[in-house]
C-alpha cells in the first residue's frame, strides 16, 4: 500500500459558476481549475465569496447556498462521492480533544477513518509516515491543547496536525481556509513550504484562501484567484 504518495491525480475545474446566499449572489460567472502539483490561493477582501467558493469546491454543503448555475467537474466528470473520497478540507479552527497528543489524536482518526481492511499495524504505519512528513515528530507526545487550561502544541504545530488529519486518508487535492492566519510570517512560511512540497513531491493539488501573505509566500503560489464583489 502506497502510504504518503497520492495514487490519483485530480483535476477540479469550475465553470461559470453562480451561487446565492439567502437569495443574494454572492459569486457571478466565476470559473478556474485545479490541477496537480500545483497551488492556488483565492484572495479578496471580506464579503468577496472567497469561503463560498472554497466550500463549493470541497462539496461541503452550507445553509442557504445555492448553485443557480454553472459546474464543478473532477477530471471532466461530475461525480458528488468522487469528492467525498478524494479531497480533504482543512478548516480555519484547529478543533482537537486537548487532552490527547499529536499521535494520540492521529491514531484517533486513523481508526475511525482508514478501512476496517487495514490492521491497525499497518494504520500505525500510515500515522508515523504522516507524523514524519509533516514535521511533527519533535511534538508527537506533546498534548493538543488549545484551551484556557491546557497548554500545548504552538499555533503552527495545531495547523500541521490539522493537515495531518486529512492526509491520512491521502487525498488527491488539499482545500484549506486560511491555514496562515493567527501565524507569525515566519511560521506561515514554514507552513506554506510544507503545503507547497506536498503539491510538487507527491503531485496533490492545493488550493487556499489567505489574506495578506508576505513576499515570499505569495511566489510559492501558481496561481491567484482574486475575487472582488463576487467575479474573478
Amino acid at each position: 500500500m502506497a502510504v504518503f504518495q497520492s495514487n490519483e491525480k485530480i483535476q477540479i475545474k469550475f465553470i461559470d459558476l453562480h451561487v446565492s446566499v439567502n437569495e443574494k449572489e454572492i459569486l457571478k460567472d466565476v470559473s478556474g481549475e485545479i490541477n496537480p502539483g500545483e497551488v492556488i490561493a483565492i484572495m479578496g477582501p471580506s464579503g468577496a465569496g472567497k469561503s463560498t467558493l472554497l466550500n463549493l469546491l470541497a462539496n461541503r454543503k452550507t445553509k442557504g447556498v445555492v448553485l443557480n448555475s454553472g459546474s464543478i467537474l473532477i477530471n471532466g466528470e461530475k461525480n458528488s462521492k468522487f469528492y467525498r473520497r478524494k479531497i480533504g478540507y482543512v478548516m480555519q479552527e484547529d478543533i482537537f480533544f486537548s487532552h490527547l497528543t499529536v499521535r494520540q489524536t492521529l491514531e484517533f482518526v486513523g481508526k475511525i477513518r482508514l478501512p476496517d481492511s487495514m490492521k491497525w499495524d499497518e494504520k500505525l504505519a500510515v500515522v508515523d509516515k504522516v507524523i514524519e512528513n509533516l514535521g511533527l515528530r519533535k511534538c508527537e507526545n506533546t498534548v493538543m491543547g488549545g484551551n484556557y487550561f491546557t497548554r500545548g502544541c504552538s499555533g503552527g504545530e495545531a495547523k500541521r496536525c490539522s493537515i495531518a488529519v486529512e492526509l491520512i486518508t491521502n487525498p488527491a487535492c488539499i482545500i484549506l481556509d486560511e491555514p496562515t492566519t493567527g501565524l507569525d510570517s515566519s511560521t506561515a512560511f514554514n507552513l506554506m513550504n510544507t503545503l507547497k512540497n506536498l503539491a510538487l513531491k507527491e503531485n496533490r493539488a492545493i488550493c487556499l484562501t489567505i489574506h495578506q501573505p508576505s513576499s515570499q509566500v505569495f511566489h510559492m503560489f501558481d496561481k491567484l484567484l482574486l475575487l472582488c464583489n463576487g467575479r474573478v
